[in-house]
């Protein structure tokens, strides 16, 4: 911060510097022109020519003269505190330069600096993969894990009850297969939350499309979905959490902004992808709401947006205002390593 406050004084201290070179430049040229006017006025006004030349002596050239001369000192005077000024600017320059140099860091610190930034990097990736790992591990535990613990209680009971009671039997059986599908159903939507299976049979754009589609259908909002520039195929990694983030961002505008309109546009540019969605819904206060975090830390937020984002090198920017609704602005950068061979190997 203190460097940064530096900076700015140095950037006001040199727009001064080039002021006062304009204003000293100027100031030279007009008490040239001053002294140079001076100069023609007493020679037409010199006395000493009156014995042997016609010319008539005019006496106002005398008053002009008076009143060049005292502003010519005033000019003279005016220069020289420009000039002192602009030693003083020159100085503080100086002084500021080496200030700042000063703040530079040196070679180890840089390498401290370095090394503590990928630090830091391992462990975001470690809490990324460890609220991943919570999170799967609540869905298992809450749905999963509950419903198969019941089956194995009407298991138990339906042993029991199969030869005092079989037309109860046959009724738990029935709730028992009920169960069952409900069991198939949340694990197939469990693998598809993991990675859906349509993305890599038909892409990104129409995997979005997709869920975008089943969310206007649930959820009765209108969802518009836009595709700019000529799509490429890119690394499942990349499209995944592009993917994670529409999803995530459309829910809370939905679940939490009461949003009745969103609109979400991918576009394609030669060397990043760019991501942007928009809502109608109440807002918030991003600040207040980036410092909060959920002590148990469900769900795929704001802060587990940014982690992916910036796990990719990418950047992403969150505006949004009380009762002016929500954008999110993605970009993630795409290098040649990062795209897949659109060619069919023949």
């Amino acid at each position: 911060m203190v460097k940064k406050y530096l900076e700015n004084l140095q950037s006001g201290f040199l727009e001064e510097k080039v002021t006062l070179e304009k204003e000293i430049s100027d100031l030279q040229i007009h008490l040239k022109e001053n002294v140079e006017f001076i100069r023609l006025l007493e020679e037409n006004n010199d006395t000493a020519y009156a014995s042997f030349s016609p010319r008539e002596v005019n006496p106002k050239n005398k008053v002009k003269i008076e009143e060049l001369n005292t502003e010519k000192k005033k000019m003279e005077k005016q220069l020289e505190q420009l000039q002192e000024q602009y030693a003083e600017c020159i100085a503080k320059l100086q002084e500021l330069s080496e200030v700042i140099h000063s703040l530079q860091p040196s070679a180890a610190e840089q390498e401290a600096s370095v090394a503590e930034d990928r630090e830091k990097y391992r462990l975001t990736i470690l809490e990324t993969q460890e609220n991943e790992r919570q999170r799967i591990s609540r869905e298992l535990h809450d749905s999963t894990v509950q419903n198969l613990t019941s089956m194995v209680h009407k298991v138990e009971l339906c042993s029991k009850l199969v030869e005092m009671d079989p037309i109860r039997c046959k009724l738990e059986l029935v709730t028992l297969g009920k169960t069952l599908r409900e069991i198939i159903n949340d694990t197939r939507q469990m693998i598809y939350n993991l990675r859906p299976m349509s993305f890599d049979d038909i892409g990104l754009e129409v995997t979005i499309e997709r869920a975008l589609d089943k969310l206007e259908t649930n959820e009765a909002k209108k969802v518009d979905f836009s595709v700019v520039g000529e799509s490429y195929k890119i690394k499942p990694v990349i499209g995944i959490t592009l993917l994670r983030i529409v999803q995530e961002a459309c829910s809370n505008a939905i679940k939490h902004a009461e949003a009745a309109y969103i609109k979400v546009r991918l576009q394609y540019e030669p060397n990043e992808i760019q991501l942007t969605i928009e809502d109608d819904g109440i807002g918030f206060d991003v600040e207040h709401t980036a410092a909060l975090s959920k002590k148990d830390n469900s769900g795929f937020g704001l802060s587990m947006m940014k982690e992916r984002i910036y796990l990719l090198s990418g950047n992403i920017n969150i505006e949004s205002k009380i009762n002016c609704g929500t954008k999110i602005y993605v970009n993630v950068p795409i290098v040649e390593a990062n795209k897949e061979d659109n060619k069919d190997g023949c």
